[in-house]
């Protein structure tokens, strides 16, 4: 079963989330597309009646469109255990392809299993999508016809500034059709711009193409009913190297360059700090007295207080065992209040959105200036990963940017890359920060 395989594998497996602007462009794939559709059964219709022709045009778009994500599966060396699959009904709206819609691709689904081109695995209510994977027969039908991820195509159309809403207590999110102005039109252009240095620049996982990427940004509101704002959240989604295990980053290459990995230190705890006004102490900012050695346990419990919007009584699951015997959520607090008063005001104040849409709002800042020097730049919510070649200018980059929207230079580490042994020239250097970081102020 593919669930067992998730979880027997999910620290190197993940799911690809289909795409419905991933398409066939000329040529090979699109032999592909159309021998696939030969080979679905066509629907059933009353006696006497003639399939209608918009019907059987739009049965072949939503073919090409999985057959396409289910070679990306199939093909791309990040090694996807399947394809998550939206098969939510309801009336489309601004993040929908309009020349389909989830009931065609319910039944396209079902016809690509039917013909054994494709296994699928049902939805689990607030759990997981369907999730279809390619069979080996599809696999070989895409060796045959000599398919490649350079065949794959990006259509123009797809929403790139996306509004969601639901409380994070429910768990529960549901997109908002929101109207355009003038800051969401503003924040499309940024990400066109962004796209299309990313379109042009060599992306590789392990010398392999990893076909084409385009980055999205998603907000949220509490409720749907009520203003509808971009003031929080806005993070980057839709990059394969953000669920990248640590350890398969020294295959990522810009260019034909082994990349580096460069963050803002802290980044979290430096925001709420500049939300007050009040500069921070030195040192890491996670080194909670009597917590040194537990730095990763602290920096999630941290960024937890800025999420709550009730007084935090108990620690989340899994912090306990990842603490000294002792410690409780109430301990806890009280030792990050005595660590950092200036913010301790923001603890159980829900402001993590806020602060989650700046940090947010100087990485897009960073990509942008970047990308008008034609350098790429793959972002990690609080940091980016650039080629070797580029690592100065990226570093200057950062600074300055963190030092324009939110009035000071924020610290940058670069975070070691675990390369094989017999690469004995490591790309840091300096002296150490928390966990190997080296620190460059």
């Amino acid at each position: 079963m593919l669930s067992q395989k998730l979880a027997a594998e999910k620290v190197l497996h993940h799911v690809l989330h289909y795409d419905a602007w991933l398409t066939a462009g000329e040529g090979r794939l699109v032999a592909l597309a159309e021998r696939v559709f030969e080979m679905l059964a066509p629907p059933i219709i009353s006696p006497g009646r003639k399939p209608r022709a918009d019907a059987a045009e739009r049965r072949k778009f939503c073919c090409a469109t999985l057959v396409t994500n289910l070679v990306m599966v199939a093909l791309s060396p990040v090694r996807y255990a399947g394809l998550a699959v939206p098969l939510r009904n309801g009336k489309l709206s601004r993040y929908d392809r309009k020349d389909f819609n989830a009931d065609v691709l319910r039944l396209v689904i079902e016809e690509a299993e039917n013909a054994g081109l494709a296994s699928v695995e049902e939805a689990i209510f607030k759990e997981r999508r369907t999730v279809v994977t390619p069979t080996p027969r599809f696999r070989q039908l895409v060796a045959a016809h000599g398919v490649s991820l350079a065949d794959i195509h990006h259509l123009e159309g797809r929403e790139t500034i996306e509004l969601w809403a639901g409380s994070r207590r429910s768990g529960h999110k549901t997109p908002v059709e929101y109207v355009d102005c003038p800051e969401a039109n503003a924040m499309r252009a940024q990400m066109a711009a962004i796209n299309g240095i990313l379109v042009d620049a060599d992306i590789r996982l392990g010398g392999e193409q990893t076909g084409p990427t385009q980055l999205l940004r998603k907000f949220r509101i509490e409720e749907a009913e009520r203003v509808q704002t971009f003031d929080r959240h806005g993070r980057l989604y839709g990059g394969f190297w953000e669920d990248l295990p640590k350890e398969q980053r020294h295959l990522l290459t810009i260019g034909g360059e082994p990349v580096v990995d460069l963050d803002f230190a802290s980044m979290f705890v430096q925001l709420a700090y500049c939300h007050v006004g009040i500069e921070p102490p030195t040192g890491d900012l996670y080194a909670i007295p009597g917590l040194e050695d537990h730095r990763k346990a602290v920096k999630s419990l941290m960024v937890s207080l800025f999420f709550r919007n009730a007084a935090a009584r108990r620690l989340p699951v899994g912090s306990k065992e990842a603490l000294p015997p002792g410690w409780t959520m109430g301990r806890f607090k009280e030792a990050a209040r005595a660590h950092h008063p200036a913010i301790a005001s923001l603890f159980d104040t829900a402001v993590g959105f806020q602060l989650m849409a700046v940090e947010s709002e100087i990485l897009v800042g960073i990509l942008l200036e970047l990308s008008s020097k034609g350098v790429a730049a793959l972002p990690m919510h609080d940091g980016i990963m650039v080629a070797a070649s580029q690592r100065e200018l990226a570093i200057a980059t950062m600074q300055n940017v963190s030092a324009a929207k939110v009035g000071r230079s924020l610290p940058v580490v670069e975070k070691p890359i675990r390369r094989p042994p017999q690469n004995n020239s490591p790309l840091w250097s300096s002296r150490a920060g928390s966990e190997g970081e080296a620190v460059l102020l």
